[in-house]
């Protein structure tokens, strides 16, 4: 299934975000293509090629051209309350992911030190050192962890060949500001009954994150047949979670 348009620009927004506010996105990636690790049955942007890079970094906007794009955003007089990496893809598959943080916070601290930094990623590369402490540096650094077990998250996610879901497990775990985002969806692969969904809770009981946010699926998605989930059940699930493990759950519907 085709799903909406690619972000065309560096910067996008603000955009008034179901989870921030206020959101200035920003965006890593190529404007013609999705650049994914995985390649999720839900993706509002269709389905893809899985991407892990390391290869084609032609179309890849430069260091400098990020800078410059952020910098003269956030000059414009406007409310903005989060600086937001995100965009057609997983930012940290940026080849100067690392280097791009560091010019972001030095300009936030010049321009809007009252602005707060986030990003939306999958957490394909948090066990990498350089990420993971880069990762450490943002206000919400957002991790996706759709399943708890290896089977499911093939299932839902669609990983690349080089993702090893252990690996990705020992990296989160080593994010002393840890906060996860899952998108939860019923149908014929399904994270909210069954065996799936008692070993992703348990998984989150496990890396005890700060904060949790779950949500399900408002646009058009790559795959037919993902159904999304009520407020309702959103909001039963995370009682569920608060209840039995004492875990920090925001709802979004």
């Amino acid at each position: 299934m085709s799903g909406i348009p690619l972000q065309p620009r560096i910067i996008y927004g603000p955009i008034l975000s179901r989870r921030l506010g206020r959101s200035l996105g920003i965006n890593l990636l190529p404007v013609n293509r999705k650049v994914c690790s995985f390649n999720c049955v839900y993706c509002q942007y269709g389905e893809g090629k899985v991407d892990d890079s390391g290869k084609n970094f032609n179309d890849f906007p430069s260091v400098s051209k990020v800078l410059d794009a952020v910098r003269h955003a956030m000059k414009k007089p406007r409310t903005i309350e989060f600086l937001t990496f995100s965009g057609n893809g997983d930012p940290t598959l940026h080849p100067d992911f690392v280097e791009i943080v560091q010019g972001v916070l030095s300009l936030r601290k010049e321009l809007r030190p009252e602005t707060k930094l986030g990003i939306f990623t999958n957490a394909s590369r948090v066990h990498e050192p350089g990420i993971n402490m880069t990762l450490q540096l943002f206000d919400l650094p957002m991790m996706k962890l759709d399943a708890g077990d290896e089977g499911t998250f093939k299932a839902i996610n669609r990983p690349a060949h080089s993702i090893r879901f252990q690996e990705l497990i020992t990296g989160l775990k080593s994010l002393p500001n840890l906060m996860i985002q899952s998108l939860l969806f019923d149908g014929e692969i399904s994270n909210v009954r069954g065996d799936s969904y008692e070993a992703w809770a348990n998984l989150l009981a496990e890396l005890n994150p700060k904060l949790i946010h779950i949500y399900s699926t408002v646009r058009p998605t790559a795959c037919a047949g993902v159904e999304g989930v009520s407020l309702q059940r959103l909001n039963a699930i995370a009682q569920d979670l608060e209840k039995r493990y004492q875990l920090k759950v925001m709802t979004f519907d």
